[in-house]
């Protein structure tokens, strides 16, 4: 239940309408996005943070996701999780996979420098003043540009924002 009006698919127009695109027809909206919807203007934000990682020319969807799921557990945000652990599924990574993103990137199916970003972002989102400056030239190192670090850690950060949302405007 929203504590807020929103918006259901089959009454969007305007930009809601335009967001609630970016999500197949026989998926329900995620209820993230449903809540923007009380918002356009946040809304319009979301699509666009939504088609910027989208068309990331580094980092792929399934490094994206296992971020996103790995920030969404630490920040208790259960709407993300279970959906980014289902797209984590349909990309072949098994529960094994998924259990080892955030303590053994390394053991998954992702690549050793995708592991890497993923093991600074999981540092990033548990402790981030401990970040070194020695960590981001690591990952420069294996071929990361600065702002592919950025965007990484980005993408963690936006499930603490949309975390916050969730427990504050809708109810089981």
């Amino acid at each position: 239940m929203y504590l807020v009006n929103t918006v259901e698919r089959d009454k969007a127009e305007g930009i809601v309408a335009d967001t609630y695109a970016l999500v197949p027809a026989q998926i329900d909206i995620p209820v993230p996005m449903r809540l923007l919807s009380a918002t356009p203007g946040l809304m319009e934000r979301q699509a666009n943070m939504i088609r910027y990682f989208r068309h990331h020319d580094r980092l792929t969807p399934p490094l994206l996701a296992a971020i996103r799921y790995v920030a969404s557990e630490k920040f208790a945000y259960a709407p993300c999780a279970v959906f980014n652990h289902d797209l984590l599924r349909a990309q072949g990574m098994s529960e094994g996979d998924i259990a080892n993103l955030s303590c053994k990137p390394v053991e998954t199916p992702l690549d050793e420098s995708e592991a890497a970003v993923l093991a600074f972002v999981t540092k990033a989102v548990n402790a981030p003043g401990a970040v070194t400056r020695a960590d981001i030239d690591a990952l420069v190192e294996l071929g990361w540009r600065e702002s592919d670090i950025v965007d990484a850690v980005q993408s963690a950060a936006n499930m603490l924002g949309m975390s916050l949302m969730y427990r504050t405007f809708v109810r089981d």
